[in-house]
């Protein structure tokens, strides 16, 4: 890494004032790094303020605890090692750094958008949804927890993930009204299916909820296995099936929309299946988004914005953007309540938003419609979303 970073990231995590935390995680290409993760944090022992480095393999997580004035070469230690990707926090902002495959330093700077306190408590543990104490049997069945009760140092960015999903939902309230009749779930693209039988946990063993879960991929090895593994844990209401997300027919309606990481248009048909069910809620973190990228290329650029498309990275982020600000302004023409917000830090994955939408007016906002038309006609593009929802919905658009 290039000197003049390391000592930016020395200088910021030994700024005893200002520092909240700092995680280091990946490898760089062609290189070999011991802990899968190490984070750095401020915490308070007996009076005394020290920095704690909790060191994160496959296997274990090692923490030791150093006077202040005594930690500048434990931090030197850590910039010598190649990571691929440094997190840094302190109370004003995030700073992120990324070593490309080339060996180039990639910086990235973000304000806070409120001063941020570090959480000085030794040992600390978090308020989850999901604990080591109410979920341990289906933390180890999917194989996130040890035998013998502890959160593996290499699925702890999916036990965050997790949780921070869950506490996403919660937020909105939505299940306060099935406390009494059937809650139906369908969850697309559903992978490795770690959320999926999350949410079917939460609902059914916490909330104590009928809940009906539907994993949709195409994938059918996974199927299978998760088949398998919804089997063996007694879970009948827990169920998989092999196919595309346009091709789904539910036996019933889902209440529920989820669509967590669904690559480029896939997150479109699980966005337009849940307009056209009327579902109540509908969540989805968009994976890569390319269809209006390319007719962004093909549209003649805003003249202001000529700069931006000199430059691939920030036409493809462009590109992002404006494809999820469509979708969100579709599903509020739609009745839908939308925010888009932060899935999970970045540090635990770059792919870190999600549109969370609840459905609580009847479509056709005038004042929506008009942010949408607006939008459309300033950037001569017809959102992949608009196309698939046909007539019935685009009278509205």
């Amino acid at each position: 890494m290039d000197q003049d970073h390391k000592k930016l990231i020395r200088e910021r995590i030994l700024a005893r004032e200002t520092f909240v935390r700092a995680v280091f995680s990946g490898k760089q290409k062609g290189s070999t790094v011991e802990w899968v993760k190490v984070v750095v944090r401020p915490v308070e022992i007996k009076g005394v303020i020290q920095l704690q480095f909790s060191y994160f393999d496959e296997k274990k997580d090692i923490t030791r605890n150093y006077e202040w004035d005594e930690a500048a070469p434990k931090v030197d230690e850590l910039l010598a090692l190649p990571f691929r990707n440094i997190f840094i926090e302190n109370n004003t902002s995030n700073l992120q750094v990324n070593i490309s495959k080339k060996g180039k330093v990639l910086m990235n700077e973000v304000k806070a958008s409120a001063p941020v306190v570090a959480d000085l408590t030794h040992n600390r543990q978090k308020n989850r949804i999901l604990s080591v104490d109410n979920a341990e049997p289906f933390l180890k069945a999917v194989g996130i927890m040890t035998q013998d009760g502890r959160i593996k140092a290499d699925m702890q960015r999916k036990y965050t993930q997790i949780n921070e999903f869950l506490r996403l939902v919660e937020d909105t309230n939505f299940f306060d009204d099935f406390k009494e009749k059937p809650v139906h779930i369908v969850d697309f693209g559903c992978g490795n299916a770690y959320l999926t039988f999350a949410t079917y946990y939460y609902l059914h063993d916490i909330l104590s909820l009928d809940a009906h879960v539907v994993g949709v991929d195409i994938k059918a090895d996974l199927i299978e296995r998760h088949q398998e593994k919804a089997k063996s844990l007694g879970w009948s209401q827990l169920t998989f099936e092999v196919g595309q997300i346009s091709d789904f027919q539910p036996e019933t309606k889902p209440d529920v929309v989820l669509a967590l990481h669904a690559c480029d248009t896939a997150t479109d048909d699980a966005l337009a299946n849940g307009i056209r069910w009327n579902s109540k809620l509908i969540l989805c973190a968009p994976c890569c988004q390319h269809e209006l990228q390319v007719q962004l290329s093909h549209a003649p650029a805003p003249t202001p914005l000529l700069p931006v498309f000199h430059h691939g990275i920030l036409f493809e982020r462009m590109g992002d953007i404006l494809t999820d600000t469509f979708r969100a302004a579709i599903l509020r023409i739609m009745g839908y309540h939308t925010d888009v917000t932060q899935f999970v830090p970045i540090e635990h994955t770059a792919k870190n938003l999600i549109i969370r939408s609840v459905k609580t007016s009847p479509a056709g906002n005038a004042r929506w419609i008009d942010e949408y038309r607006n939008l459309k006609a300033f950037w001569q593009v017809t959102p992949y979303l608009e196309r698939l929802l046909g007539d019935k919905y685009t009278q509205f658009l």
